[in-house]
């Protein structure tokens, strides 16, 4: 496993835009009150937050918070095709090189995905094929077939396995933003809903990663904070290899935000993870109608969602001021 924990980065960038390269060319215990971590339903008690009424103003802040109980590692791996949690946005190789390196993330995946992704050193080889962007899926030695639908086939050779796939990938951003109330100007206060339901994945494909997908309420039934504001988000997640506490469903629970004199507040929903910046990564083998045999890896850059592996709570929700 790729264990090494995170450490904060609030400048690292979230999900960066930059130009698509040819195929060849190289994204806190003393600020306890401030968080609601949904306890998952394996328990009769709801979820509830700590006492007090404390506010976080800056990012450090919120890592340090969430950080506590549910750390990430600054390297993950999944084993098989993220089908679940792949960011759909264009990411490019020089994005994801600049932070990883394809030749780093061809030792982790023989490190952490297994010998399923050593090439055979009595067969010929190509490659490695590194591809420009995310959507330089498409195999030309398969006529085109994209890496979704490849990975989990049957091998071209006599009695080999099925094609191994994964992902490799340093950590982008850690607890994403994924919902936001109204800002509300103090001196105020309003009443929130939290709650979130996980869905997982029970008819996956073969050759694809574990996850599913979370349904997260935020919602402010009345007062300064009007009305409902976001009232439900829908998002899906890999697990890592690293996983030992799947997420699972948060308790409903209703809160009050007592908002400062001069200030602004708001509630943010963090997602329980992180962004992944990585690649795609399989070993394809081939053998031609006049029965030659050659084997390559692939590399195709991507983005994940990953759940913090030992957290079973999907969602953080934290008051913010500034």
């Amino acid at each position: 496993m790729l264990q090494e924990k995170a450490k904060p980065d609030v400048t690292a960038p979230k999900f960066p835009t930059s130009r698509a390269l040819t195929r060849t060319g190289g994204r806190a215990a003393a600020l306890a009150a401030a968080v609601l971590i949904g306890a998952p339903l394996v328990s009769a008690a709801p979820a509830t937050a700590e006492e007090g009424n404390t506010f976080l103003r800056t990012e450090q802040e919120v890592f340090d918070l969430i950080s506590k109980s549910a750390p990430l590692n600054q390297r993950e791996a999944v084993r098989g095709y993220p089908a679940q949690g792949m960011d759909s946005a264009e990411v490019a190789l020089d994005t994801v090189a600049a932070v990883y390196s394809p030749e780093q993330a061809l030792n982790d995946a023989s490190a952490t995905l297994g010998s399923g992704f050593d090439l055979d050193p009595n067969l010929p080889s190509e490659g490695p094929d590194i591809r420009a962007d995310n959507g330089d899926d498409r195999e030309p030695w398969l006529d085109g077939w994209d890496a979704k639908s490849m990975c989990g086939q049957p091998s071209h050779r006599p009695g080999g396995h099925p094609m191994p796939c994964g992902f490799v990938g340093v950590l982008d951003t850690a607890y994403p933003v994924m919902q936001t109330s109204a800002a509300v100007m103090g001196k105020a206060q309003f009443s929130y809903k939290t709650g979130a339901t996980v869905g997982q994945d029970t008819t996956q494909t073969s050759g694809w990663s574990i996850g599913g997908k979370v349904t997260s309420e935020l919602s402010t039934p009345g007062g300064p904070g009007g009305g409902k504001a976001g009232t439900e988000l829908n998002f899906t997640y890999s697990q890592s290899t690293s996983t030992t506490n799947r997420w699972t469903t948060m308790t409903e629970q209703t809160n009050t935000y007592d908002v400062p004199d001069g200030t602004s507040g708001w509630i943010e929903g963090r997602a329980n993870g992180g962004t992944y910046s990585g690649y795609i990564v399989y070993k394809l083998d081939f053998v031609n109608a006049g029965g030659e045999e050659r084997q390559k890896m692939v590399l195709i850059p991507a983005r994940v969602l990953i759940q913090a592996p030992t957290h079973p709570a999907p969602m953080t929700f934290v008051k913010r001021t500034g």
